[in-house]
């Protein structure tokens, strides 16, 4: 019998690179659901500022207060779309809850670079 080995050839930097814009990560909140996060581009923080209007938009304090948001994909393997409009963003901060937002601030650090995730788009 002939013995065949593969072997497997590094990725290429735009295997990396798309590999780490798709990779994903479930974290558990506090009420038990399972959260699917993804590391947001940077048209999702243009469209969420969208979302939000002028006025919400303009203040600093709200709008980090919302970025988190941006890391959700999927709540118990149900897609959750991006918000387009205020209302819709106040119904996913109801729906989210505390207890999300304090999974996806701890989730959030395991899809970025260097580990700091929704920490280095504060600074």
């Amino acid at each position: 019998m002939t013995k065949v080995t593969i072997n497997h050839a590094p990725a290429t930097p735009s295997q990396q690179i798309m590999a780490e814009a798709l990779a994903e990560v479930v974290v558990p909140d506090a009420k038990g659901r399972k959260l699917t996060l993804r590391r947001p581009g940077i048209l999702a923080q243009f469209r969420l500022v969208e979302a939000m209007g002028p006025e919400a938009a303009s203040n600093d304090v709200y709008r980090f207060m919302c970025m988190p948001l941006l890391y959700l994909v999927a709540i118990d393997g149900e897609p959750v779309p991006p918000p387009t409009n205020k209302v819709q963003l106040e119904a996913l901060i109801q729906r989210v809850e505390e207890d999300g937002f304090a999974a996806i601030q701890d989730g959030s650090p395991k899809l970025s670079a260097g580990g700091q995730g929704l920490e280095a788009s504060k600074n």
